[in-house]
Parts: structure tokens; C-alpha cells; sequence
């Protein structure tokens, strides 16, 4: 290493010492002031008010403790880094206010072995709870991924808590006092962001996970590595395994051991890989690389023979010493204008910045709050996004590098048979538009076939179930009322006549259908030729009228004459569908009104009679085939009677139409015909 770039290792190097010495240590200070509860402030922090005792043997009892007078304060939250002592800290509060579900008490770290809580209010000292990883999580007096205490107090008053904390981890942690609503509000929060939290890495895993899958891209494998034993050591850390599983100390300590030991050596293979060092110093690249798996593997074998802290603590100096050394590294490679190191500069130096503060709280030297506590989450989620951009971009930057290449190539094959392709190509695409036009034609054709198809298969469909269900029931009856006369010839002449009018009338009804479904039939048929003569309109009504009750049916003749040159069978099946129609849909006290007057060479005949209102969504659909609205579904019939009125005014020259809807005015519909035919 050239000279100049001395002054950076040393700066580095003084700062590490500078903060393994204890710089920020607190100063001592007197006796800590009593924290003040009341029910406004929703959390408090217990820094300043803290104060410290450590136990070396950890035999010390709650009586002894609280007359030691061994006390000092804490000027912020504990940090005492890997210690086999037990650590007691004592807390004076002042009550003010009880709020209702009183306080709790929640300590940050999550690895902490055996957390006991006692407070005293002049009566002696009474156990709060017990809680940390020695204590089964079902035991656990809240379901919390950290040691949280209830505090109760029964009311106003001076209190002094009791902590007693051990810990195999880093004894670095803060206590933070919360009022019970305000911690159940803080704890769905808390979930809420860590399922955001995990749910990133979770997505940035899946994702370079198809991506491996997809171009075997060896980096983005090595990624995957790398971020899988981060996710693994941060929720282990989080204690967030242990309360969903209930996993035992024994094991969730050697994990998180195990995971840290062996996050050294893939963290230095990816810090290698982008920085392509290998490219520089590939033998000690090889020799370093093997040194830390020899490492990596001692250390684990102590944290799984239980030797939790001789295990972790050579990891966490030897990555604080990597950071210094691949920092210094970056910064003489990218003097040199090494282009990997100006990328490493930016992704990893945000990442080893947060790690240092992590380390460093974990070894006692920076106190515990809410920033030294997440920054190595921020950087770490940071510094895997630029990461992850990076080897995708990366990988896309050789793709596009090869498909220039490729496409360089192909080019010049291409110039070299590109006057015979054009010749070949105009050939085919003559052919193909030739042949195109044909499978177009074809395809109209098959189409229309098809639609036509389809509309007569349901037209069919809808035919045989009108036949099926309209025949059915006036045969019923036919039969019904046969057989009754059959069994019974001895009967009264009453009965006998109305079994007599039930068969005339179910065959008045059966000829009805037939003319109607004969007329649909005649009416498909579109050389069907019309038999016109001269028509008596007033005749034909008279003639009709008979097939209702007496009095049902009442006609009014206008001025004009009355008569029409048209088709008269089916003139006859429109004004009778017209009458049974209006009276089908009469009120029994009601009458139909046939009102019939000529203008303008037309004749109009208005079939009217009193009724519901006709629904507006309906109006338009009354003359659509096989259709029945609301109103009609109550009375048999097959959907073909407007049906039939307006194909047979459409074939006679005329039109049909809705006059009035009912409701206030009668339903009213106008039948208009010329008098002509032919105009």
C-alpha cells in the first residue's frame, strides 16, 4: 500500500480505538431521579433515572441488593456488553396516576436469559414477574418477542423497581415503561412493520430466487446465501422466532451463534466478488477465504459446546477489523480508479457503518436507544437493495453485452443473404395475401353458418319447450275432463256440460297454438306469397268477439271505412292474439275497448283495456319473441302473440306499437294498416 493512504487506515483505526476505549462512557453522576408516572404520558423512558449494580456471583438476594451501597447511575440504558455477572438495576418512581391496566414495563433486547422484576412500597419487596429465555415462552407472563412486566400499582405513591438481568448475549438493553393501551396499540404497530419488514426480504428473496432459477447467475446464488443468513440471524436476534414457535433457549442461542460464525465468511465472499479482487489478488483472496471458513467453523463448534461468548465475540472484532480493512481497501482501489469500489463505497459503507453501531452497543461502547437499536436494520434492508440492483444490473448489463455481440453477428450473415430473402420474401407474401383473402372469405362464410346455426338451434330449443309446456296442459285437461265423463255417463247434465265446455275450451286453446306456431312457420318462410281479398274489419271482430264472455269485448267505429285489402287469415290471428291478450291481462270487472277509425288511407285499431302498469325496462321487449314480462307470468302462454301482431303488421304493410302502459291509463296498443295493399 502506497504511503498516502496511511493517514486513512490509521483514522480508522483511532476511531475504533477511541470507541473500544469507553470515550462516550458516562461520567459518574449522584443517584438517579425518581421517575414520574401518571396517565398522559402514554411512554416513558427509563434512561437518567437508571441506576446499576453489578453481581459478580450472581447469589446476591433482593435484600442485600437493595442495602448495597455499591449503586452508580446509569447515565442512559444498560450496556454491558458479554458479561457472565448478573446486572440489577434499580428504578424509583413517583406515581401520580394510576391509569386503568396500569403500566409495562418492556426491556428491548430479546436474548436475555433470566429477567426478574421486584418493587417495593415500603412494605417489603414484592416479585412483579419473571421472564427471558431460561423461562419456557409459555410461562412468559406476556406474549411479547422481548421480556415485558406488568406494573400494577393499587395507587398513588413512591415505588422503587427491582431488574435483575442475565444474559449469555450482549447485556445490552433499554427499559421503557408504557401505559397498557398505549403497549397494546405499540405491539399491533410493532407486528404491523416487522410483517412489512420481513415481507421486503421475503419478496427480495423470491425474487433473486426465480432470478438464480431463471440464468443461473452465480453472484445472485451467492446473494441468495448471503441475505438468507441475515434474514435468519435478524429474526433470531428479534426473538420473533422464538414467540411464534416456542423454541427452546439451547437451540435459538446455538442458531443464532451458529448463523453469526458462519455470516463472516459468505460476507467476505460477496464483499470479494464485488470488488472482483480476484482480478487483483487472487491468491490472497483464495488464502483469506479458507483462513475465515477455519474460523467461521471453530467458532461455531464453541457456541454449539456452549461457549456461547468465546464463540461470538472473535466474529464480531474480526468483522469490525473487515470493515476497516475493506473500507481502507475501497477507498485506495477507487483513488486508483478501480470501477467495482465506487459502487462498494456506496452500497457497503452504509452497510458497515450500521453494523459498526451495532457491534458496538452489543459490545457496551455506544448506548442503547432507538437508534443504535434499528440502525443496523435500515442499513442492512439498504444495503441489500443496492445489492440486489446491483447484481441484476449486473447480469443485464453481460446479457445486453452478449446479445450485441450476437446481434453484430447475425447482422452480417444477414447483409450477406438479404437480396435473396427479399426476393423470397416478396414471393411468399404474394402468396400469403392471396391465401389470406381466401381463409378470410371462408371464414365470413363459416361465421354467418354458424350464427345462423346457432340462432335456429335455439329458436328450436325455445320452440319445443313452448310446445312441450303449452300443449301439455290443455291435453291434460282434455283428458281429464274424458275420462271423468267416461267413468261417470250417469252424471248430471250440469257436470256433463262442463266437462263438455272444458274439453271445447282446451281445444279452442290447442287450435289457437296451432295457428300461431302455423303462422311463426308461414312467417319464416320468406317467399311466402300473401292471400289478400277484401276484409270486413267490423265482420271479423263480431266473429271474434264470440269466443269471450258476453259483454267482454265492446267495439267503437269511428268515421271512415272500415275495410282492408289484405292477407285475411292473418289479419285474423293478429286481432285475435291482440283481444286475448287484452283480455288475459283485463280486470274481471273490466272490458276490452276495440276502438277502430280510418285517416290518412290507414286503418288504426286500438285494442285498450284497464291493467297494471307495464314496467319501463319491459316496454321495449313486448314484441320480442318467446318473451313474457311480470305481469304475464301468472297466465299461460307461449311469448308468441305480440310476436306474431308484429311480424304480421310488418308483412301486411303496417305497424304495431305501444299506445299507453297502464297504471293511470289504460294498455293501449295500435294496430295500423293501410287500406291498400301495396301501400
Amino acid at each position: 500500500m502506497k504511503r498516502k493512504y496511511y493517514p486513512t487506515a490509521l483514522a480508522w483505526l483511532g476511531l475504533l480505538a477511541w470507541l473500544l476505549a469507553g470515550a462516550p462512557a458516562a461520567m459518574a453522576q449522584a443517584l438517579a431521579e425518581p421517575l414520574h408516572l401518571d396517565s398522559v404520558v402514554r411512554m416513558q423512558d427509563a434512561d437518567g433515572h437508571l441506576e446499576r449494580l453489578d453481581d459478580a456471583s450472581g447469589a446476591l438476594d433482593v435484600p442485600d441488593v437493595a442495602a448495597s451501597a455499591g449503586w452508580t447511575a446509569l447515565p442512559g440504558s444498560l450496556s454491558a456488553g458479554f458479561t457472565p455477572a448478573a446486572v440489577w438495576l434499580r428504578l424509583p418512581v413517583q406515581v401520580d396516576r394510576v391509569p386503568p391496566g396500569g403500566w409495562m414495563l418492556r426491556l428491548s433486547n430479546a436474548l436475555l436469559d433470566d429477567v426478574r422484576v421486584y418493587v417495593n412500597h415500603g412494605a417489603g419487596w414484592t416479585p412483579l414477574g419473571r421472564s427471558g429465555e431460561d423461562l419456557p415462552r409459555r410461562d412468559w407472563p406476556v406474549d411479547y418477542r422481548s421480556p415485558v412486566i406488568q406494573f400494577d400499582p393499587p395507587g398513588p405513591g413512591h415505588y422503587v423497581i427491582l431488574a435483575r438481568l442475565q444474559s449469555k448475549n450482549a447485556l445490552a438493553t433499554r427499559l421503557e415503561i408504557w401505559q397498557r393501551l398505549a403497549y397494546d396499540n405499540q405491539s399491533r404497530r410493532e407486528g404491523l412493520l416487522f410483517g412489512l419488514y420481513f415481507g421486503f426480504y421475503l419478496l427480495l428473496i423470491c425474487a433473486h430466487g426465480a432470478f438464480w432459477l431463471v440464468t443461473r447467475a452465480p453472484m445472485s446464488g451467492l446473494f441468495l446465501a448471503y441475505i438468507g443468513n441475515c434474514v435468519f440471524n435478524e429474526v433470531l436476534s428479534l426473538g420473533l422466532v422464538q414467540q411464534l414457535t416456542g423454541l427452546p433457549v439451547g437451540w435459538s442461542d446455538r442458531l443464532l451463534g451458529v448463523g453469526i460464525a458462519f455470516s463472516l465468511p459468505v460476507a467476505l465472499r460477496i464483499a470479494f466478488r464485488q470488488l472482483n479482487l480476484a482480478a487483483l489478488y487472487p491468491r490472497a483472496v483464495r488464502w483469506l477465504e479458507r483462513l475465515f471458513w477455519g474460523i467461521a467453523l471453530v467458532c461455531a463448534g464453541l457456541v454449539v459446546a456452549g461457549r456461547y461468548a468465546w464463540g461470538v465475540q472473535p466474529i464480531q472484532l474480526l468483522a469490525l477489523l473487515l470493515i476497516v480493512g475493506f473500507s481502507t481497501l475501497a477507498a485506495y482501489l477507487l483513488k486508483r480508479g478501480w470501477r467495482p469500489a465506487r459502487f462498494f463505497a456506496l452500497a457497503f459503507g452504509v452497510f458497515y457503518i450500521s453494523v459498526l453501531i451495532a457491534f458496538l452497543r452489543n459490545l457496551g461502547v455506544l448506548p442503547v436507544n432507538a437508534f443504535t437499536e434499528y440502525v443496523s436494520t435500515l442499513g442492512t434492508m439498504l444495503h441489500m437493495l443496492l445489492l440486489s440492483l446491483f447484481i441484476v444490473g449486473r447480469h443485464e448489463r453481460q446479457r445486453r453485452i452478449r446479445e450485441r455481440q450476437q446481434a453484430n453477428l447475425a447482422a452480417d450473415l444477414a447483409r450477406q443473404h438479404s437480396h435473396r430473402l427479399e426476393q423470397e420474401v416478396a414471393l411468399r407474401t404474394a402468396e400469403m395475401q392471396k391465401e389470406i383473402e381466401r381463409r378470410v372469405e371462408l371464414e365470413g362464410e363459416l361465421r354467418t353458418s354458424l350464427d345462423k346455426e346457432r340462432q335456429v338451434f335455439a329458436e328450436q330449443r325455445d320452440f319445443v319447450a313452448m310446445v312441450s309446456h303449452e300443449f301439455r296442459t290443455p291435453l291434460a285437461i282434455i283428458t281429464t275432463s274424458a275420462q271423468q265423463l267416461g267413468r261417470n255417463l250417469a252424471a248430471p247434465v250440469e257436470k256433463s256440460l262442463a266437462r263438455c265446455g272444458n274439453i271445447r275450451d282446451a281445444a279452442v286453446r290447442l287450435l289457437a297454438l296451432v295457428d300461431e306456431y302455423l303462422t311463426h312457420d308461414r312467417m319464416r318462410e320468406p317467399r311466402a306469397e300473401l292471400r289478400l281479398a277484401c276484409c270486413d274489419v267490423p265482420a271479423m271482430l263480431a266473429d271474434l268477439e264470440r269466443d269471450f264472455a258476453p259483454g267482454r269485448i265492446q267495439c267503437i267505429y269511428g268515421p271512415g271505412e272500415h275495410g282492408l285489402e289484405c292477407d285475411a287469415s292473418m289479419l285474423h290471428i293478429a286481432l285475435r292474439n291482440l283481444l286475448a291478450n287484452a283480455d288475459r291481462h283485463c280486470t274481471d270487472e273490466g272490458a276490452v275497448t276495440v276502438s277502430v277509425h280510418a285517416q290518412d288511407d290507414s286503418l288504426h285499431i286500438e285494442v285498450a283495456n284497464p291493467g297494471k302498469r307495464i314496467p319501463t325496462e319491459e316496454q321495449e321487449r313486448l314484441f320480442q319473441k318467446y318473451y313474457r314480462g311480470q305481469n304475464a307470468l301468472r297466465h299461460p302462454g307461449a311469448g308468441l302473440g305480440l310476436y306474431l301482431v308484429k311480424a304480421i303488421a310488418e308483412r301486411l304493410g303496417g305497424t304495431v306499437a305501444l299506445a299507453g302502459a297502464g297504471g293511470d291509463e289504460p294498455v293501449c296498443f295500435r294496430l295500423s294498416l293501410p287500406q291498400r295493399a301495396g301501400r
